[in-house]
């Protein structure tokens, strides 16, 4: 049986100005990393085999930092997740 998590990215700085992000590659911001290392730290209890990720580097930070806590090594990115603007 497989389990899949769904997760969004932190928080960025057009998400505190209400701007919609579509495709533009906005990175996140501190509170955002904070909240990637929270959420990671959060799951380290459980087993997981790899990440998927969007290439949008909001996206990847989050998925870097999340994999980096629960010791995953293997993210693979994929454009077809992204927003689709």
């Amino acid at each position: 049986m497989a389990i899949i998590g769904m997760i969004r990215h932190g928080i960025t700085e057009w998400n505190i100005q209400e701007k919609a992000q579509g495709l533009s590659d906005i990175p996140l911001n501190e509170e955002g990393r904070k909240q990637a290392k929270y959420l990671g730290m959060k799951l380290k209890s459980e087993n997981w085999d790899l990440i998927i990720t969007s290439n949008l580097i909001r996206a990847k930070e989050t998925a870097e930092i999340i994999a980096y806590e629960i010791g995953v090594n293997h993210i693979i990115e994929d454009v077809r997740i992204r927003e689709i603007d």
